[in-house]
C-alpha cells in the first residue's frame, strides 16, 4: 500500500444548501425592531424561501414542515411561538425503559426543547413568548428538534415497543444506484482492511485511526446514508475523538467496520434514500470561516513534509478535506477545488499525493486557481460510470 486512498464523487446531485444568507440579517434587524413575528417568518425564509408558501396556512400562523422521519408543527400568534414534532407512539409493553430513556435525553443532550408524553404519544416540544424568540435561539431549537428526533427515531424503534407517528417523505434511489452503493460501500471497507494489514505489518498502526476516520467520512460524502446507519456512523465518528487511548479507538473502529461489513445487502440498502430536510445536517460555512482550519492543517502538513513524513502529511490533508465536507456546506467554488484536488491525489504515491493535496489546499486558502487541471483520475471511482 504505497499509494494514497481512492476517491469517489458524491452520489448526491447537489451539496448546496437552500439557505439564503441575506435573510439572516433581515431576521435579526426585525427582532431588534421589536417586529417579532416578522423576524420569525424571515428566519424561515433564511432556511428556505419556499417554506412559507409550501407548508404554511394562508395567514402564516401555522406550518407543518417535514424533516426526515418527523413533521415539525409550528404555531405562531402575536405573542407566542409553539414548536412541536410528534415523535413516536408508545406500545403497551415495557413502558418504564422508554420513560427512563426519555428522562436521560431531556437532561442531556437536549438543551431547550423537551420530549413530552401524552396519551401514549411522545413529542418534542418548545414554546416561548414571541419577544424572547431571538433568531439564533430559535434556529438552534429547530435544529435540536429536527436532528435529535430524526436520530433517536431509529434507536427507539430498535430497542422499545414504539412505532412512528409519521411515514417519512422519501424518494428512493433507482436499482442501478443502489447496486453501485452496495459495491462501493463494501469496496471502501475492503480498502480500509488492506491499509490496516499494511500499517500493522509495517509497525505504523497509528495510521489506522486516520484510515477509519476517512473511510467513515467517505461513506457519508459519497453516498449519504440515512436512518440507523447514519446515526451509527455519526456515533462512531464521535467515538474516534473520545478520551480513550488511540489503541482502543482503533480497535473499536475496526470492530465497527466489521459490523458494517456484516450487514446484509437488503438491510443496508434500506438506509439509502433521499429524505426531505427542513434544517440542514451540515452547517453553512463561508471561506473566511474555513480558512481558520485550513491554516492550521497547512502548518502541520508543512512540518510533516519537511520531516519527510509523506504518509502523515497525506493523512493530515486528506482528513482535513473530508472534515470540511462532513461538517460543512461549503461554497460552490471551494467544493469544486476540493473535488478536483481529491481526484488528482487519489491512488498516487504518498509523496505525490501529499504535494497535490498541499497545493490544492493552499489554492483554496489563498482563493486562487488550482495549479493543476481537473481531469479524469487514473483509476476511476465507482460512481463515475453512473454520474459523469
Amino acid at each position: 500500500m504505497t499509494n494514497s486512498l481512492s476517491f469517489d464523487k458524491t452520489l448526491m446531485t447537489s451539496l448546496e444548501t437552500k439557505i439564503k444568507v441575506e435573510k439572516w440579517k433581515e431576521s435579526l434587524d426585525a427582532y431588534k425592531a421589536d417586529q417579532y413575528k416578522a423576524s420569525f417568518l424571515t428566519l424561515l425564509d433564511y432556511i428556505d424561501t419556499d417554506i412559507r408558501k409550501q407548508y404554511g396556512n394562508a395567514t402564516e400562523t401555522s406550518f407543518k414542515i417535514p424533516h426526515g422521519s418527523i413533521v415539525v408543527e409550528i404555531e405562531i400568534t402575536d405573542t407566542l411561538l409553539q414548536i412541536k414534532a410528534p415523535f413516536l407512539k408508545v406500545g403497551n409493553t415495557h413502558k418504564i425503559p422508554v420513560f427512563r430513556r426519555i428522562a436521560e435525553i431531556n437532561f442531556s443532550p437536549l438543551n431547550l426543547a423537551q420530549i413530552r408524553y401524552h396519551n401514549d404519544e411522545l413529542d418534542f416540544y418548545y414554546e416561548a413568548p414571541l419577544h424572547l424568540c431571538e433568531p439564533y435561539k430559535i434556529y438552534y431549537v429547530l435544529e435540536e428538534i429536527c436532528h435529535k428526533a430524526d436520530n433517536y427515531d431509529d434507536e427507539f424503534k430498535a430497542a422499545f415497543d414504539v412505532e412512528s407517528l409519521h411515514e417519512p417523505k422519501i424518494t428512493p434511489y433507482s436499482s442501478d444506484v443502489l447496486e453501485t452503493i452496495w459495491s462501493t460501500f463494501n469496496q471502501f471497507i475492503a480498502e480500509a482492511e488492506q491499509y490496516f494489514e499494511y500499517f500493522d505489518r509495517e509497525r505504523m498502526s497509528y495510521f489506522n485511526w486516520d484510515v477509519i476516520n476517512i473511510t467513515l467520512k467517505k461513506i457519508d460524502y459519497c453516498m449519504s446514508p440515512q436512518g440507523k446507519l447514519r446515526t451509527d456512523v455519526e456515533r462512531e465518528i464521535v467515538n474516534l475523538s473520545s478520551q480513550d487511548s488511540i489503541t482502543i479507538k482503533i480497535q473499536k473502529g475496526k470492530q465497527f467496520l466489521q459490523s458494517l461489513k456484516a450487514i446484509s445487502k437488503e438491510a443496508l440498502l434500506e438506509d439509502f434514500y433521499i429524505a426531505e430536510t427542513f434544517i440542514p445536517i451540515k452547517s453553512r460555512s463561508e471561506i473566511e470561516h474555513l480558512k481558520k482550519n485550513l491554516e492550521h492543517t497547512l502548518k502541520v502538513a508543512s512540518e510533516e513534509i519537511h520531516k519527510g513524513d509523506q504518509i502523515g502529511a497525506t493523512f493530515t490533508l486528506l482528513l482535513s478535506f473530508y472534515d470540511m465536507l462532513y461538517y460543512n456546506m461549503v461554497p460552490k467554488e471551494v467544493y469544486a477545488k476540493t473535488q478536483t484536488t481529491l481526484e488528482q491525489a487519489a491512488n498516487q504515491p504518498w509523496k505525490e499525493a501529499a504535494s497535490l493535496l498541499f497545493k490544492g489546499m493552499t489554492a483554496i486558502m489563498n482563493e486562487q486557481e488550482l495549479p493543476f487541471q481537473a481531469e479524469q483520475p487514473k483509476k476511476k471511482g465507482f460512481f463515475s460510470n453512473l454520474f459523469n
